[in-house]
């Protein structure tokens, strides 16, 4: 009769609840997500995107006053063009240099002219030369000059780092912010990342390259995905004993919104 009675307890007692489900859970991730800002302060002049607006790389999100920085950079540039200086140091250079050649030929061939002559046209010359060198690096100091000028300029320019939608404004037209104070943010939800833990013996079978498939919730019914494991933690986490892992997935049609929760299928299911 005991025996009986445990045989029926055991048969009727349900097995423990596999833990997989939970060790294997995770969230998504955009991976390319900035949150941008002006290396400089200044006032905003004009914001010309919007909330949720597609940009590419390199389109400008935000200005900030800049009628002090393009003016230096006409007025250096300017100065940089004019080669009036240099032109007439050349002109020098070839008037010397002719004088000293012919002064020195008389002075090989006839002696109708002094040694002394000779020395002066030659020192005539060679400041001439100088001069040229002096205007030739003046030139030079004055393109750098208008590339940091044009450089300055282009810090008041914030643009995107990359193609994506423009998901938050932080500021608005005619404030005031500060140097790396956050104002605006880009994401590109075309491809993704599932953050993941797994259980240390499981995760042995998990290799850098391998496939797997990603159960995303969101929705009424969990969400496919096939995706890549782009790493897997070298070490255990000593408190859960679980290994992270990171898979990458296209979601080129933005079905899957990152942030979402989620799990990874063990690869022998």
């Amino acid at each position: 009769m005991i025996q009986a009675l445990i045989l029926a307890l055991v048969s009727t007692t349900p097995p423990p609840a596999s833990t997989s489900h939970f060790s294997f859970e995770g969230v998504t991730e955009p991976i390319a997500q900035a949150v941008v800002s002006a290396t400089v302060p200044g006032k905003i002049d004009q914001i010309p995107v919007s909330e949720g607006q597609q940009v590419r790389k390199g389109d400008t999100l935000l200005t900030l006053e800049r009628e002090t920085e393009e003016i230096n950079v006409r007025m250096t540039r300017l100065l940089a063009d004019s080669k009036a200086e240099l032109d007439a140091a050349q002109v020098k250079v070839e008037i010397y240099g002719k004088d000293y050649k012919a002064t020195k030929g008389l002075f090989d061939s006839s002696n109708s002219v002094s040694e002394e002559q000779v020395w002066e046209k030659d020192l005539q010359w060679r400041l001439a030369r100088a001069d040229h060198d002096k205007f030739t690096a003046q030139k030079g100091k004055e393109e750098l000059e208008n590339q940091l000028a044009a450089a300055e300029l282009s810090r008041r320019v914030i643009r995107a780092p990359f193609n994506g939608v423009v998901v938050k404004i932080h500021k608005r037209l005619a404030e005031s912010v500060q140097a790396l104070e956050p104002l605006v943010e880009v994401v590109d939800v075309r491809r993704c990342r599932f953050v993941g833990h797994v259980p240390a013996p499981e995760a042995q079978g998990i290799r850098k390259g391998q496939d797997l498939q990603l159960k995303l919730d969101g929705s009424k019914e969990p969400r496919s995905r096939t995706g890549k494991v782009e790493f897997i933690s070298p070490t255990v986490d000593q408190a859960s004993l679980l290994r992270t892992v990171k898979v990458v997935f296209e979601n080129t049609d933005g079905s899957i919104e990152p942030g979402v929760s989620g799990r990874i299928v063990p690869p022998s299911h």
